[in-house]
């Protein structure tokens, strides 16, 4: 799987994703420096930057910004959505409202909620000033420096190139770009939560993205970033993520906003007899070869395959299955009171086991099937 961020791109991201604590009335920034030094950004990235075309995938974004906007702190700023043909799996934003959305981010989101969420995100940091308060912290900077500092990093020039701009503006030592970068990011996080939700827009997507994220940052050594030490380890914005939904009452669930394979039904055999085998996710749940009387096989499988599709789908957890009794008080397996399937005698006599521990091995299959999924979210 792809890194979900070039590092030093994300540098850029920090850089510009930043949530001040202040609000927008307090700031000092006129409207015309802003837009100066976001021109001066843009016109730099677009001249070492080749743009993607998709009229559609260009639309579909700039319906999220505008269905956004009116929800956050700046609902009369004007944005600007530019494609980038990169493969890296991001999005950033500069001053003025210019969000740029690279095409791997467009092919690698598994939902539009978690497309919007890492727009809202991009939003947020633009809304705040975000990067002009970071550069704040270089005192008496040019435009100039300014725009380069922000294209050096952005592009993802080499460390000795970004550096070389960086002394040569006086802009910082190694304390002014290195130091809050946590806390900013879980701030920004909140304030695209609140957009999403306020849109309409699922903010488990974000949540889902951010896992993601962190899933990948466990399997890549930590680069070495001098200066730029500045990424937030996402396990903590995810936690600060998930206890902010909960605190809001939103339902996290996860399969809503992400894409998962259904239970299936394989042909097989069991203990030398043919025999329909229920799985989820590669775990064998049920093997049944037989249908109630006058039943058939086949609605049978393909019963048990919707029902538990639509309970994954609506968020349904493994402690959820448990045992109960069907209409003609046959032991059954279920969750959220719908009947998941019935265990017959032939269904038991097939695994050489009673009814009762056939029914409860079914559930601890689902269980085991489901608590995988968890693992693999987090590792």
């Amino acid at each position: 799987m792809k890194r979900f961020y070039n590092y030093k791109l994300l540098v850029g991201v920090i850089l510009l994703l930043v949530l001040g604590a202040v609000p927008a009335a307090a700031r000092q920034w006129s409207e015309e420096y802003e837009k100066k030094v976001g021109e001066r950004a843009v016109e730099a990235i677009l001249k070492d930057n080749k743009l993607y075309k998709d009229e559609e995938a260009q639309r579909h974004i700039e319906e999220i910004v505008a269905r956004l906007v009116p929800h956050t702190q700046r609902p009369n700023l004007k944005y600007k959505v530019y494609l980038l043909d990169d493969e890296e799996v991001n999005a950033f934003t500069v001053p003025g409202g210019y969000i740029f959305v690279n095409k791997g981010l467009l092919d690698n989101v598994e939902s539009e909620a978690q497309l919007a969420g890492v727009i809202a995100h991009e939003m947020a940091h633009n809304c705040t000033y975000d990067a002009l308060d970071q550069l704040k912290r270089a005192q008496d900077m040019s435009l100039a420096t300014a725009a380069a500092v922000l294209v050096a990093v952005l592009t993802g020039r080499d460390d000795e190139v970004t550096y070389g701009v960086l002394t040569a503006g006086q802009v910082v030592t190694r304390g002014v770009l290195s130091t809050y970068s946590i806390e900013i990011e879980s701030r920004a996080d909140k304030n695209a939560a609140h957009y999403l939700i306020e849109a309409g827009y699922n903010p488990v997507g974000l949540l889902t993205f951010m896992e993601r994220l962190a899933r990948e940052e466990r399997h890549v050594p930590d680069p070495n970033l001098g200066i730029f030490q500045t990424h937030p380890l996402s396990k903590k914005r995810v936690a600060d993520l998930i206890k902010l939904l909960n605190e809001a009452g939103v339902d996290i669930n996860r399969r809503a906003v992400t894409k998962w394979d259904p239970p299936i039904v394989e042909t097989g055999e069991i203990n030398g007899q043919p025999a329909q085998i229920l799985k989820l996710w590669g775990q064998p749940l049920f093997a049944f070869n037989c249908a109630p009387a006058g039943g058939d096989i086949e609605a049978r499988a393909q019963r048990m395959v919707e029902v538990l599709t639509q309970l994954l789908r609506n968020g349904a957890g493994a402690y959820e299955f448990g045992l109960t009794r069907d209409d003609e008080g046959h032991t059954a397996v279920a969750a959220r009171g719908e009947i998941v399937l019935t265990v017959y005698r032939e269904d038991a006599a097939l695994v050489g086991k009673s009814i009762g521990d056939t029914a409860i091995e079914v559930t601890q299959n689902i269980r085991r099937a489901l608590f995988k999924e968890r693992i693999d979210r987090l590792y």
